[in-house]
C-alpha cells in the first residue's frame, strides 16, 4: 500500500510542476507580450507622430485640433533644415528669427509661435518633454493657434566637438491674419511710402 501511496504522491506532484509550469509559462507569455505592446506604443519620429500626439493633448482638454498649413509646415522645415546646416539649436540664431522662416514661407500671421527638439528617439518622449516645459506647453495648448507646420530633419549635428546624428524638430504654429487686417497693413505700407 505505501508503494500506491507514493506513486499517487509521486502523480499528484508531478500534476503540480505540471501546473507551476504551465502557469509560469503563461505569465513569462504574458509578460513578453505586454513589453511589446508597450515598445509598439513608442512611435518613431514623424510628423505626422507629432501632430497626433499634439491634437491628443488639444483635444483632451477641450482645444480644437490644429490643421496643417503648407506655411508653416514650409517654414519649420527650412528651420529645421538650417539648424544642421549651421550647427545651431536655438529660436533666434545668426540674425534670424523664428517670424523670419514663418514670414518667408508667406504665411501672415496674427499669432505665432515655435518649439524646437532635437535628440529625442520617439515622438512620444520629445512631445512628453514638451508638454513639461511652461513655454512649450503653452504654445501647444494656446487656443490662439489653428494652424502648425512640423519639421523633421534627420542630420548630423556637432557639439563640444563630438559629431552625432540626430533628428531636428522644429513645430511652428499660428493663426492667419484676417483678410481685413491684411488690407489695413497694405493701407499703412502706402502711406509710409508717400512721406
Amino acid at each position: 500500500m505505501n508503494k500506491n501511496k507514493n506513486k499517487n504522491l509521486q502523480a499528484k506532484g508531478s500534476v503540480y510542476v505540471e501546473a507551476i509550469s504551465l502557469v509560469a509559462l503563461i505569465l513569462f507569455s504574458l509578460f513578453i507580450i505586454v513589453s511589446n505592446a508597450s515598445a509598439t506604443l513608442a512611435s518613431e519620429i514623424s510628423e505626422d507622430n507629432i501632430l497626433g500626439l499634439i491634437n491628443k493633448e488639444r483635444t483632451y482638454r477641450g482645444i480644437p485640433s490644429l490643421e496643417v498649413r503648407d506655411e508653416l509646415r514650409e517654414a519649420s522645415i527650412n528651420k529645421s533644415k538650417d539648424m544642421i546646416t549651421r550647427n545651431y539649436f536655438d529660436h533666434y540664431a545668426f540674425g534670424l528669427t523664428p517670424w523670419d522662416f514663418i514670414t518667408n514661407s508667406g504665411y501672415d500671421y496674427l499669432y505665432a509661435g515655435e518649439n524646437l527638439a532635437m535628440d529625442f528617439d520617439t515622438s512620444e518622449g520629445m512631445v512628453s518633454s514638451w508638454m513639461k516645459s511652461s513655454a512649450h506647453r503653452n504654445n501647444i495648448l494656446n487656443p490662439e493657434f489653428d494652424e502648425t507646420g512640423i519639421g523633421v530633419v534627420k542630420g548630423e549635428y556637432t557639439e563640444g566637438g563630438n559629431t552625432h546624428t540626430t533628428y531636428m524638430v522644429t513645430n511652428m504654429f499660428g493663426k492667419e491674419k484676417p483678410a481685413v487686417l491684411k488690407v489695413i497693413d497694405r493701407v499703412v505700407d502706402f502711406v509710409k511710402n508717400i512721406f
